[in-house]
């Protein structure tokens, strides 16, 4: 017993000892490119257009080649919305010549404090798999061959569901075309499912639920709604107390945080809004799973006197659920952003502040045991009780109109506002 404790004990020194010494060879003191700008309702429109693209060609695969046509514009505007989801995250991606090139800069917790992990590569036109001519990280080059094994080999491991494979296999062509880059696609439902389920798993932190656990949640949420236990008009607490009942007696083999996840995700599948299906994809949603036409449906419940905030409490409580609270809230914001170009109305602050909600009610669930629901769940009586008054919140701003008072979604205005609504959040008696 005494050499396996002193053999695990010298693995832990040199695993750490090997870190410290890649680290300073790797690591850096500045990153190699400057703040990435707030979010704007174009980039948000940019990246909504290329992550349709996408769903497009690989759901069309069988009566069409998978092509993806897109820009620069739209890939940087990603990497802006990815810098709003994992904060601190810098990145920008250019042509030159028929080469994309681009450079990554993200932080990393240090000894002596924050370091930064620079990459930067170079990847030319290719046909039949994916090639990169360079690669460097802190500034020194590396192997190019080397970093995509690597890159496969921890994806695989770390997320599962062999997604590096996924990932690097996902085109098998591009080529560039004065600002356009064409992509052929090779992913299919399958790898898309694969890349989401591993994605949010890591998020989560934890084993995601199945996709036919989710759907029998959805179906007694669908028979109560069928036989008037759930009122297709009214409030919504109804339909969430009855939700959080199924998780709390549900199969006791799973853990208590998995089945809120799975009650969940069915309830918004049931009365949660369409961009909830683009969001989540076939984690969800089968494609192959025939159209039913369901007698009741969710269209007249409410939430604080509205359905939309129904609809914006229901998926950022459900996204929590399966990822973390800067993807959760960052959804709910560029649909914001998005509305005030979109004709929608505008920004509104009190779809936020249903979201919020919504992500604070799932943080606190998630981090109960399966006796403090007894004593929690009889607490949710009315809407004031999950969430908070919108009266002096700000509502429905037109982009001049949310320009001029907060400028971006990085302004001290805009986050006191925020912080409001957080405050509000904290004074609800079932938070106290």
């Amino acid at each position: 017993m005494r050499r396996i404790f002193r053999f695990v004990l010298m693995l832990c020194l040199a695993t750490i000892l090997a870190c410290v010494v890649v680290g300073s060879l790797l690591l850096q003191d500045t990153p190699v490119l400057g703040p990435s700008a707030a979010p704007s309702a174009q980039d948000v429109a940019d990246a909504r257009q290329l992550l349709h693209g996408i769903r497009t060609a690989s759901d069309n695969a069988r009566v069409a080649p998978p092509i993806l046509k897109t820009d620069t514009h739209q890939l940087n505007s990603a990497l802006r919305l990815g810098a709003r989801i994992i904060p601190g995250l810098r990145g920008e991606i250019d042509l030159s010549g028929k080469a994309l090139i681009g450079a990554v800069s993200v932080p990393v917790p240090w000894i002596s404090g924050q370091k930064w992990l620079n990459l930067t590569g170079r990847m030319p036109e290719f046909e039949g798999k994916l090639e990169v001519s360079e690669v460097t990280i802190g500034g020194r080059n590396m192997p190019p061959a080397l970093m995509l094994w690597l890159f496969r080999t921890v994806a695989n491991f770390g997320l599962g569901n062999r997604i590096g494979d996924t990932v690097l296999n996902a085109a098998t062509q591009m080529s560039v075309h004065g600002e356009e880059l064409t992509f052929r696609l090779s992913l299919d439902e399958m790898g898309k499912n694969g890349i989401m389920r591993g994605t949010f798993g890591a998020l989560r932190g934890a084993e995601m639920p199945t996709s036919d656990e989710i759907e029998a949640y959805h179906l007694r949420i669908r028979a109560a709604m069928a036989d008037g236990t759930l009122a297709s008009t009214g409030s919504f607490m109804p339909y969430l107390r009855f939700t959080l009942s199924l998780a709390h007696v549900g199969d006791p083999s799973k853990p208590l945080p998995q089945r809120y996840t799975a009650a969940m995700l069915g309830l918004a599948k049931a009365c949660g809004p369409g961009e909830f299906a683009l969001i989540v994809g076939r984690l969800v949603f089968d494609k192959n799973e025939q159209v039913k036409t369901w007698p009741t449906s969710c269209d007249g419940v409410t939430l604080n006197g509205r359905t939309d905030t129904r609809r914006h409490f229901l998926i950022s409580a459900a996204l929590q659920s399966i990822s973390n609270t800067g993807f959760a809230f960052s959804v709910g914001e560029f649909k914001e952003l998005y509305d005030t170009i979109s004709g929608a109305g505008g920004y509104d602050f009190t779809d936020i502040a249903a979201n919020l909600s919504g992500i604070r009610l799932s943080n606190v669930l998630m981090a109960m045991q399966g006796e403090e629901w007894e004593g929690f769940l009889p607490r949710m009586a009315q809407d004031g009780d999950v969430i908070v008054s919108f009266d002096g919140i700000p509502s429905m701003m037109p982009q001049d109109a949310f320009v001029e008072r907060f400028g971006d979604v990085d302004s001290p205005a805009y986050l006191e506002v925020l912080a409001d609504i957080e405050r509000r959040i904290d004074r609800l008696p079932l938070y106290r």
